[in-house]
């Protein structure tokens, strides 16, 4: 299988959380990075059940990073709004 390299700028924390898994899996950085995009992508095209867990994976790291840069919660929906559960 042909690879190619991908670059991306990640805050330390999250780079330190990555080696740390990595090492723990026993991979290499790019082999669990890769195998993490692949799971990710394969939740995207699956079941309507991981596509579900697959945007409430994303939600919160998106909430994660949003409060962290000090957003108000002020007026906002919570997870059962937003995916009808």
């Amino acid at each position: 299988m042909a690879t190619t390299q991908l670059n991306a700028r990640v805050p330390e924390e999250l780079a330190e959380q990555v080696r740390a898994a990595a090492a723990r899996a026993g991979m290499s950085i790019g082999d669990y990075v890769s195998d993490v995009l692949a799971a990710d992508q394969a939740a995207a095209s699956g079941s309507p059940a991981l596509r579900e867990a697959r945007a409430q994976m994303h939600a919160l790291a998106a909430y994660k990073k949003w409060k962290a840069s000090g957003g108000s919660e002020e007026g906002a929906m919570d997870m059962s709004e937003v995916f009808g559960t």
